[in-house]
């Protein structure tokens, strides 16, 4: 898929047009704990760890 092209930290808007899926999907897993974030000012940060995290148990 390409994760090392993933950049260290990014929006949720930038994570959702790289795995393609919605907005909407980035913030229910944020919102469930599945997928760490942290908020800087009104707007969420991932970590590229993270998504490798989220995407691993998503696919067991």
């Amino acid at each position: 898929m390409g994760l090392d092209k993933l950049p260290e930290i990014m929006t949720i808007q930038e994570l959702s047009e790289f795995l393609k899926v919605s907005v909407i999907t980035i913030r229910r897993a944020i919102d469930s704990n599945q997928l760490e974030a942290f908020k800087v000012g009104k707007g969420w940060r991932i970590e590229r760890e993270a998504v490798i995290e989220w995407l691993d148990k998503e696919q067991q």
